[in-house]
């Protein structure tokens, strides 16, 4: 029997329990403490820029107001992503954070965020600034709730992993899977029984449960073989996976 690999703790929204989350600050963070991953969520300006924030609006995590579809770039870097940590960092671009993270060996997990907006053309956009950094395909992870998304960029490029977002479970995912063009499934911690982990472990299928966030969780996971964890905090999770 093949030997497992070890499992690998991706920092969500960078490290995201100190830090505001997905800010430069936040990705650093991760890259010191030695992250196997980064976590992150894009969005697309008014104007085709493509952003770094967890939610549609700007009112939870930042100090400005109103939706990001209907900002341009230089209207949304008013907004101070840092203000609820008592700091000042605007919201990022994918293209400072590719180039931060490439000298590293660090993957990355671009969560694109089109099952409310569907940011028409971001698939493409997302292809040209990742070709623009020259971030390199194989430490790349697309990850969408919206599988029509995945199933848009397979078409215009076969280089990226991508993997379908679920809070549920799914009828015969591994067929699903193969059929979207999909590598991987990253579930809600409550979506799949040890079971249904199992077989697709055992399908060849990488599995990355989110968000982990207890010890109980962090053992499960670990015992049941899963490529990584989506965490909020890298050092707590990797404190209390050490034997």
């Amino acid at each position: 029997m093949a030997q497992r690999e070890p499992m690998k703790l991706y920092a969500h929204r960078g490290v995201m329990a100190h830090y505001p989350e997905n800010t430069m600050s936040a990705f650093k963070a991760a890259i010191k403490v030695g992250a196997d991953g980064i976590e992150t969520d894009v969005h697309m300006t008014r104007d085709g820029e493509l952003v770094l924030i967890h939610d549609e609006s700007l009112e939870r995590t930042t100090d400005g107001r109103g939706r990001v579809v209907d900002k341009t770039f230089a209207e949304l870097r008013t907004a101070n992503a840092a203000f609820r940590f008592g700091g000042e960092e605007p919201i990022p671009t994918l293209e400072a954070f590719l180039k931060l993270v490439k000298p590293t060996p660090l993957l990355v997990n671009l969560e694109l965020k089109t099952d409310v907006e569907h940011y028409r053309g971001i698939e493409r956009r997302l292809i040209e600034i990742v070709e623009r950094t020259g971030f390199p395909a194989e430490r790349l992870i697309v990850s969408s709730f919206n599988h029509e998304t995945l199933r848009r960029l397979r078409e215009l490029t076969t280089e990226y992993e991508l993997a379908a977002l679920s809070s549920k479970r799914m009828t015969d995912p591994v067929s699903y899977l193969k059929q979207l063009g999909a590598n991987a499934l990253h579930p809600s911690v409550r979506a799949l029984t040890d079971a249904e982990i199992e077989a697709l472990v055992e399908a060849g299928i990488r599995v990355r449960p989110y968000t982990v966030k207890t010890e109980e969780q962090l053992h499960r996971f670990s015992r049941l073989g899963v490529d990584a964890l989506f965490v909020n905090d890298v050092e707590w999770a990797r404190a209390h996976l050490t034997p």
